[in-house]
């Protein structure tokens, strides 16, 4: 209806005459599939996991999109297990943070691969895994 309402603005009109047209469109969306949260939701979560996203920040951003935390929660609970740990690899991975990042700098970095894994929306326990990590492991 935001659209409905700058067209109307710009062009003239009734916005009362609009509201069929677009309750219709809205119709046939959803009779195609189009209009599905859960099937929007198991999308988005993987293509968030496939860029380091933690569980946390997937849900918020999933909330931001206006999907329903039960239907995010599903999505979520579809994924492995040991998705979020592999999750925080890739991210560290792509931030060049803990094992990926140079012997020599890596006690140095300690604490801010530490801090940026936490901002991320991981865990303790998962932060300090992935940056106390002997080597890389092949993600």
């Amino acid at each position: 209806m935001r659209k409905v309402d700058r067209s109307l603005a710009h062009w003239g009109g009734e916005r009362e005459d609009a509201i069929p047209l677009v309750e219709a469109a809205i119709a046939k969306l959803a009779g195609l599939g189009y209009l599905d949260d859960s099937a929007y939701a198991e999308i988005k979560v993987r293509g968030l996991r496939r860029k380091g996203a933690s569980a946390r920040l997937i849900s918020a951003t999933l909330a931001a999109k206006g999907i329903e935390a039960d239907t995010a929660a599903a999505a979520l609970a579809e994924q492995e297990p040991d998705s979020e740990l592999a999750a925080a690899f890739t991210l560290a991975r792509r931030r060049r943070l803990g094992p990926f990042r140079p012997a020599d700098k890596r006690a140095e970095f300690r604490a801010k691969d530490l801090a940026t894994l936490g901002r991320a929306g991981f865990s303790w326990e998962i932060a300090r895994a992935v940056v106390e990590a002997e080597a890389p492991p092949s993600v």
